[in-house]
């Protein structure tokens, strides 16, 4: 669904840190999250309140789907894209006290979502994967899902990823959450589970519309 030049850019946001993120002004008083006190992302958000704790509710300017979106969390101008309704991909990321966290949300709605495999290879391209993947089963959406652990110039990066596919049409959502600690924490391995469950948590949200 989406190329490796787009996944290298997401790589390149998250290397320069949280520097789009923690330097956000908190212009908005309603809130002191990241998500409202940015007004680009506060777009995207269908209220202002959380629909659970340090979750808002996104939905795809393409009004395919709708998904959780963490609270501390902005989405990147520079990496955007929407093609009419067909087509979306966003990038955004938070700078957390145990890990940086850089997620890339890309929808499709377009007849080549059915070729699950093709989109798999695609995927596992993306990222560097070799291996299987984990089907899950909902009444309106299969989720493949995987993950991966890679060492890059002394930080662990986590990537935790899935194809989302609605039952019954065209629609999909490729799913990439990634979270980087220093490999020198000892904490690191407990924040990967954490950011797991997260990553799943955001995944097992995606409703399609």
């Amino acid at each position: 669904m989406r190329n490796t030049l787009r996944y290298s850019a997401a790589a390149l946001l998250l290397t320069l840190g949280g520097c789009e993120i923690s330097n956000q002004p908190a212009a908005v008083p309603e809130a002191n999250t990241a998500a409202l006190n940015d007004e680009f992302t506060k777009d995207y958000l269908t209220t202002s309140k959380e629909v659970e704790k340090d979750f808002y509710l996104f939905e795809s300017k393409t009004g395919g789907y709708t998904m959780i979106f963490p609270a501390d969390a902005v989405i990147s101008k520079e990496f955007n894209e929407t093609r009419e309704t067909f087509y979306e991909t966003i990038v955004y990321g938070a700078a957390r006290k145990d890990a940086d966290i850089m997620a890339d949300a890309t929808f499709e709605n377009k007849p080549q979502t059915q070729d699950i495999e093709s989109n798999l290879d695609l995927l596992s391209t993306a990222v560097g994967y070799t291996g299987e993947y984990k089907e899950f089963k909902e009444k309106d959406k299969r989720i493949y899902y995987a993950k991966e652990r890679s060492e890059i110039d002394g930080a662990i990066s986590y990537t935790f990823f899935s194809f989302i596919k609605s039952e019954g049409d065209y629609q999909a959502v490729e799913f990439i959450y990634n979270a980087t600690c220093e490999k020198s924490d000892e904490s690191c391995p407990s924040a990967a589970k954490d950011q797991e469950k997260i990553a799943l948590k955001i995944m097992n949200s995606v409703t399609f519309k």
